[in-house]
């Protein structure tokens, strides 16, 4: 087993009875052996070794009062700016990499759309020290991001047209824990931003259990997540609501002001972070999506791995419903067409600029 420590993409993957790389294949780590000699489990899941924490060196016994993770005891004594959403994310859903829109965040009045600076969202929340150890995850999920919104609009652009043979297979592998993290950082750093609502005021504590202390230990030392907390995707979803694949959507889940998990949507998938296991049907640290449309072969599919240090995880199938014949892009129903251009409700929404496109 070896370590993963970056996004691999293979784009395009041969046709063979596998959704992505062949066992026998080489590894799309570049690492020189099989796919079955490295990266790829028996269960044909991807596997990569636990990754290092974000800080292993010697604490520093410092807490910066202005550092939400204070609670360690390993500050630097600077502060820096954090963006919650990572920037290098923030420049690929803008068309210019300077501006993007934000809808429903709890300095908004109303559903108002306001066009801000991708410097703007961040805070001064953070001692350097911790967070320049994010970055490594911030690399990983900006890049995670421009896949995932290039398999969405190659899964799509075949619109009307018989180019379906030409369909390009692509494979994305990203380490498991490396993404939980992420995530977890990511509806972290909203919260104490103070840029999400929960009942009508800024978020701004989690539920009886999940203290900063044992949250900073996860993300910055490496601690074992508590059982049935970390990533889930849930089973069920309401077509109706629409998701834009150039934008990121967080939103909390609460029992009144206390926080229970959090939602984050990317390129069109949602994603959750919960400290409890979810009361509905879910899938827990999925291995991966396949990603396929009806009315195209079956080798016509986009494969997205999400890489543990076991094996045993569920891979989900999605298979759009909508056929090449008609545009995904309209709503298909009057309730869709009710929900079309809205936000929903508690959520704070990132997209580019309408009008800024430059072709």
């Amino acid at each position: 087993m070896e370590i993963l420590d970056r996004v691999v993409r293979q784009r395009p993957v041969p046709i063979t009875q596998y959704y992505g790389p062949a066992p026998r294949a080489d590894c799309p780590c570049g690492s020189g052996r099989t796919a079955r000699r490295c990266h790829l489990g028996e269960d044909l899941s991807w596997i990569a070794e636990r990754p290092a924490a974000l800080l292993t060196d010697a604490r520093t016994g410092y807490a910066n009062p202005g550092c939400y993770a204070r609670a360690s005891k390993d500050c630097s004594e600077d502060l820096t700016r954090e963006h919650y959403i990572s920037d290098d994310l923030l420049e690929s859903i803008s068309w210019d990499g300077k501006a993007v829109l934000v809808r429903g965040a709890a300095w908004q009045p109303g559903g108002e759309g306001k066009t801000v600076g991708v410097n703007s969202l961040s805070s001064r929340m953070l001692c350097g020290r911790h967070n320049r150890a994010l970055s490594p995850l911030d690399t990983i999920a900006a890049d995670f991001y421009r896949y995932a919104l290039e398999d969405h609009i190659d899964m799509f652009m075949f619109l009307g047209n018989d180019n379906r043979p030409n369909f390009t297979r692509g494979f994305t592998l990203v380490s498991g824990p490396h993404m939980e993290l992420w995530l977890l950082k990511a509806i972290w750093g909203a919260i104490e931003s103070k840029a999400m609502n929960v009942d009508g005021r800024p978020a701004y504590r989690f539920r009886l259990g999940v203290s900063t202390e044992l949250l900073a230990e996860i993300l910055w030392r490496g601690a074992d997540w508590p059982a049935n907390w970390g990533m889930y995707i849930l089973r069920h979803h309401d077509h109706d609501v629409p998701a834009t694949p150039r934008a990121v959507q967080l939103r909390l889940e609460s029992d009144g002001p206390e926080v229970l998990g959090g939602y984050v949507q990317i390129a069109g998938l949602e994603y959750l972070i919960a400290f409890e296991r979810p009361p509905v049907d879910h899938f827990y640290r999925p291995a991966g999506m396949t990603f396929q449309r009806v009315g195209f072969p079956p080798p016509s599919c986009k494969l997205t791995a999400f890489a543990w240090p076991e094996l045993g995880h569920p891979l989900i199938n999605i298979v759009s419903q909508v056929p090449p014949s008609e545009n995904y892009a309209v709503p298909s129903n009057p309730r869709a067409a009710s929900m079309h251009n809205q936000i929903r409700p508690g959520s704070l929404n990132v997209t580019s600029v309408p009008g800024t496109r430059p072709f």
